[in-house]
């Protein structure tokens, strides 16, 4: 007997779309999937950029695990964030997670890891010293210091959202994107002239006003159910749901 397929919920996004935080136990995806009664496909990460996320989202499609039955949220990140494949898997914990909330920067693939960056990451722990590779960290201080252009990462934002915006409209695949205002700004609200000009949906509200008290760039447990809220609200005004 054949079994009915359940649509899906896919969300990729940072570390402000994960379980990143003291307290979280349930991310705005999962609790929307939840109340959908959707499955849900999480594609948060920590220290993830907005290549990780088109990555992963177009590898969904082309392997056919998504269709234009179900719905894409995307919460993108600063523009300067990248990924890079290196060649020495690492398999120490102390150098695999990062940061007070030790979030994962590597991924083992193709013989070697996918490594996460940001111009802030810290270049002790994961990516420094302490038996760290040291090509790697040679190379990314020369990223930092050297070849990272503001500008020309917004051109090269634009184009490849450009991109993939228009491969999911071809295929008929919904999507939206989360933009955060206040605090959360950042994630997208900056720069949201970049993806604003294909008939893209942007889900805005008030979630930014529910974050940490000692870290207004991420959500509390709270700041998810709103935005989960926020979300269902807007999808079944725009009949997207």
């Amino acid at each position: 007997m054949n079994s009915v397929r359940k649509n899906k919920i896919v969300v990729a996004g940072c570390s402000l779309s994960g379980y990143t935080g003291v307290g979280i136990s349930r991310v705005y995806g999962e609790i929307l999937a939840k109340s959908l009664k959707l499955e849900y496909i999480h594609h948060g990460a920590g220290c993830g950029s907005n290549y990780r996320m088109w990555r992963t989202v177009t590898n969904l499609v082309m392997d056919g695990k998504i269709t234009c039955d179900d719905l894409v949220i995307m919460q993108y990140t600063e523009v300067t964030r990248d990924e890079f494949w290196h060649a020495k898997p690492e398999t120490r914990d102390s150098h695999i997670y990062v940061g007070l909330y030790r979030e994962k920067v590597r991924e083992p693939k193709y013989g070697g890891d996918i490594v996460r960056w940001k111009t802030d990451i810290p270049l002790t722990s994961a990516l420094g010293s302490n038996g760290v590779d040291v090509t790697l960290r040679k190379f990314f201080k020369l990223k930092d210091e050297y070849f990272t252009s503001l500008e020309f990462e917004e051109e090269r934002f634009k184009y490849n959202h450009y991109l993939f915006h228009n491969a999911m409209m071809s295929k008929g695949i919904k999507v939206v994107y989360v933009v955060g205002a206040g605090d959360l700004k950042g994630y997208g609200g900056i720069f949201k002239h970049l993806f604003n000009e294909n008939g893209e949906i942007h889900i805005t509200g008030d979630f930014d006003k529910h974050v940490f008290d000692d870290d207004d760039a991420h959500m509390n447990q709270k700041g998810h159910e709103r935005l989960a809220e926020i979300l269902e609200e807007q999808l079944k005004e725009k009949k997207l749901i």
